[in-house]
């Protein structure tokens, strides 16, 4: 009788490193090995966000200049591995709504789409994976216990590292609301009404995208 372990289900972790910070690096693999060993270790993005991925046990896969290059290699590193290479389980570590359609192609296919992401990860991204893994949200520095009406130097301090931890391709602007409020802050409270009018108010700290559904805030280089 052959007592050997059956070999596990192959998995592939893949990484959108314009939206995650390598900061997550650790989390992220603790929270992907829960579903097995990933064989594949990938992140991609331009290599200025990426690098220090490497530290983590990553390979690295830079991008050529252009518009969501890093979302389309994704992609089709993800599709290669699905359905030529066999993997069965794919986890895919990102916030981002576009891989709603990979994950909803690969799981049509019969693959198993475990989403990773901030607790600000869009419904639609979410409800198209076999099932969707939240992240911690991002710490705060230690400061003093605050009430709701903290004064506008702490809102600017947490925005500020919300902000900074979502990495060079900035933080989605229609997330910042839900994210926020699960720190005790209401846009509504504030003398602009609204995120857009609160961050222009700021441009020494704060740099938007043009409206549109896919905004996303920067800090000032």
């Amino acid at each position: 009788m052959d007592l050997t372990p059956a070999p596990s289900p192959a998995l592939a972790l893949l990484v959108d490193g314009e939206n995650l910070s390598k900061d997550r690096a650790a989390e992220v693999m603790k929270a992907a090995r829960r579903f097995g060993d990933p064989q594949v270790r990938r992140v991609y993005g331009n290599l200025n966000a990426i690098s220090g991925w490497e530290d983590h046990g990553f390979r690295l896969c830079p991008t050529r200049p252009g518009k969501n290059a890093a979302d389309m290699l994704l992609c089709v590193e993800a599709a290669v591995l699905a359905l030529r290479d066999g993997f069965e389980t794919l986890v895919i570590a990102s916030s981002d709504r576009d891989f709603s359609y990979l994950a909803e192609q690969m799981r049509e296919a019969g693959k198993r789409v475990v989403g990773m992401g901030q607790p600000s990860a869009p419904a639609s991204f979410r409800a198209t994976c076999s099932q969707f893994e939240v992240l911690s949200p991002p710490a705060i520095a230690p400061s003093a216990p605050e009430p709701k009406s903290s004064g506008p130097s702490t809102m600017l301090d947490k925005v500020r590292f919300v902000v900074r931890a979502s990495g060079p391709a900035g933080f989605p602007l229609a997330s910042l609301g839900p994210a926020m409020q699960q720190q005790g802050i209401k846009i509504a409270e504030t003398p602009e009404k609204s995120w857009r009018a609160w961050l222009t108010a700021r441009p020494n700290v704060f740099v938007c995208d043009p409206k549109g559904p896919e905004a996303r805030v920067r800090l000032k280089a």
